[in-house]
């Protein structure tokens, strides 16, 4: 991130809706509130926090994170689908995710893997070399911009997934990312 004093404090969670097994949240924080949409499993000690890319929303590329969210509680693991305070800001999304990561480590899940696409590829990246609870991060079509800090990252995993036809971010921002975690 590029302003090391950036803080972010949470201050309450405000419980929403309950949809087809998920629930609404509203992370009350000093700098205002995240959305979340969380899928938990019973008794579950790992998640995976889902980001989308810079116009935030909490679906992801092709409906991905509430099919994540529907099959992974079946499997013991908790969906925490993150929507962005202030979409495009990149600092503010990282300050999201790890709001998101805290929380959930308040709730049991001592593990969690953070997924991103696209501008949220790079600010899964950061934070995961932020947090000491994000254990793996997953890249899908990330932009470069931001994704500088990737060799921080080790010994954590990092899979990138990027198709070749990318029509809006090539798939070197993919490669370039791989050879910069070396």
């Amino acid at each position: 991130m590029s302003d090391e004093n950036l803080e972010l404090r949470i201050l309450g969670v405000d419980p929403g809706d309950e949809i087809a097994g998920a629930r609404k949240l509203s992370l009350r924080t000093s700098r205002g509130a995240v959305p979340i949409i969380l899928h938990a499993a019973q008794s579950a000690t790992q998640a995976v926090v889902c980001i989308s890319g810079a116009i935030g929303g909490f679906d992801g590329p092709a409906m991905l994170y509430p099919r994540l969210g529907f099959e992974l509680p079946r499997k013991g693991i908790s969906v925490a689908r993150v929507n962005y305070r202030t979409p495009n800001d990149f600092d503010e999304c990282v300050l999201d995710t790890l709001a998101a990561l805290i929380f959930l480590k308040g709730t049991g899940h001592q593990r969690a893997a953070i997924v991103g696409h696209s501008f949220g590829g790079a600010v899964a990246i950061n934070a995961g070399t932020a947090s000491a609870a994000a254990v793996a991060v997953i890249a899908i079509s990330s932009q470069l911009a931001g994704a500088h800090v990737v060799a921080d990252l080790a010994p954590k995993p990092l899979l990138l997934i990027h198709g070749t036809m990318d029509a809006i971010l090539p798939h070197r921002s993919s490669e370039l990312i791989y050879e910069r975690s070396e």
